[in-house]
């Protein structure tokens, strides 16, 4: 299945790190505004609004890494790439290459070439679902920024590349995403280290889904520790139904929480439920299917 991601209707900053300082200051009023709803469960909708307004904003860093990971075309002028593309590179020569301003034609093939195993993985995922991932691993660490003498956009600089990182690994790691095993597969396993990160880098186990006790985290969005029931879907129908089921969103809450169209999250849906429905040899209709306003999940915020 293929899908286009919707590019934003705003112009286009090809500089998502560049910014003036009257940028820093807006994107860093807007940061403040997301984390509000944490000590403050009444600002939910002026948070939302500023997510939205920073996923907009950043919208060339979520691009820059969706055509890497879907095309393992790699900028070496770009640091920051770089940084992503050693955290999957086993060989210490070509880490080293990697550590260097430039890099010779002798060492740049070799790179690609262990770099499209993650293109051939994860990168096989929709554009939609790659896209989504990142938006969550952004709002992840905009929920953990703490202002220390340094802007949002530094912050993210030096911590981005290591999220999107780890969240790759993990589905590279877990063997039922792998579609076949071969010496390449083998090689990645033995020879790809984890890059060293700085101490206030925590590891990636946010829960994303954390309105209520109970709620699966991402361990379980993943896949791992699912019921057979629940392991036949995909990770986006996972999220889907987590969000519309037990946190009573509904389908264009949905749609906006996760950064796709409502007729993605609506078709979903459904298949996820007529799914489990054939699983468990049910009626479908006694899976609940009733329109949600959306009101449930206001309610457990006041």
């Amino acid at each position: 299945m293929s899908s286009t991601v919707v590019k934003p209707s705003t112009t286009e900053d090809k500089r998502p790190y560049k910014k003036t300082a009257q940028e820093w200051r807006e994107v860093e009023d807007l940061i403040i505004k997301y984390q509000k709803q944490f000590d403050d469960p009444t600002a939910r909708e002026e948070a939302d609004q500023a997510m939205m307004a920073l996923l907009d904003r950043f919208y060339p860093l979520f691009k820059k890494y969706l055509v890497l990971i879907k095309s393992a075309q790699i900028n070496f002028n770009d640091n920051e790439m770089k940084r992503f593309v050693r955290n999957f590179i086993g060989d210490p020569v070509l880490k080293a290459a990697l550590t260097r301003k430039k890099q010779t034609a002798v060492t740049r093939m070799p790179i690609f070439q262990r770099f499209s195993f993650v293109k051939e993985t994860y990168g096989t995922l929709p554009e939609e679902e790659i896209m989504m991932d990142l938006k969550f691993l952004f709002m992840i660490l905009a929920k953990r920024y703490k202002q220390m003498g340094r802007n949002f956009c530094a912050y993210l600089y030096n911590s981005y590349c290591y999220e999107v990182a780890r969240h790759v690994k993990k589905f590279i790691d877990n063997p039922a995403n792998i579609q076949y095993r071969n010496i390449e597969f083998e090689e990645y396993m033995q020879k790809s280290v984890d890059e060293p990160f700085s101490v206030e880098d925590k590891p990636f186990d946010e829960r994303l889904f954390q309105t209520g006790d109970g709620i699966p985290d991402t361990t379980w969005i993943s896949g791992l520790g699912c019921s057979e029931v629940f392991e036949m879907l995909t990770p986006l129908e996972r999220k889907v139904i987590v969000k519309y089921y037990l946190e009573d969103h509904n389908d264009k809450q949905v749609a906006e929480v996760l950064g796709v169209r409502v007729n993605i999250v609506n078709s979903r849906r459904r298949s996820a439920t007529e799914a489990i429905a054939r699983s468990l040899n049910l009626d479908r209709s006694c899976i609940k299917r009733n329109r949600k306003s959306g009101i449930g999940i206001l309610k457990k915020t006041q």
